[in-house]
């Protein structure tokens, strides 16, 4: 992220994440791999910097209700993406933050 606090202050306003959570309880969302141990880390980017990301494939948050996490993000005026289905039978759909990182949040079936 090249501005940290402004980043902060989007997470919070458009996810509900304050500082030190890590999940938001409308949607059942957590982020990461674990409901134990999930973090979302922010890191200072400057000039044309990114760290090193695999193309088409953005961090996953798990949502346990899919639809309701994405009116929660809708409502909060992000632009979410439509709802597919992956091979696996998963439902899925993609955001971006203000800083234009995609990231996308998963039902698994």
């Amino acid at each position: 992220m090249r501005d940290i606090a402004a980043a902060r202050r989007w997470y919070a306003e458009k996810m509900g994440l304050d500082y030190s959570s890590t999940d938001v309880e409308e949607a059942n969302m957590v982020l990461g791999y674990s409901a134990q141990n999930a973090y979302l880390y922010l890191v200072k980017v400057t000039g044309a910097d990114r760290p090193d990301r695999t193309p088409g494939r953005p961090p996953i948050i798990f949502a346990g209700k899919l639809m309701v996490a994405r009116e929660y993000l809708s409502s909060r005026g992000v632009d979410v993406g439509p709802v597919p289905e992956d091979a696996g039978g998963n439902h899925f759909f993609r955001f971006r933050d203000l800083e234009g990182n995609e990231l996308e949040v998963c039902q698994e079936s």
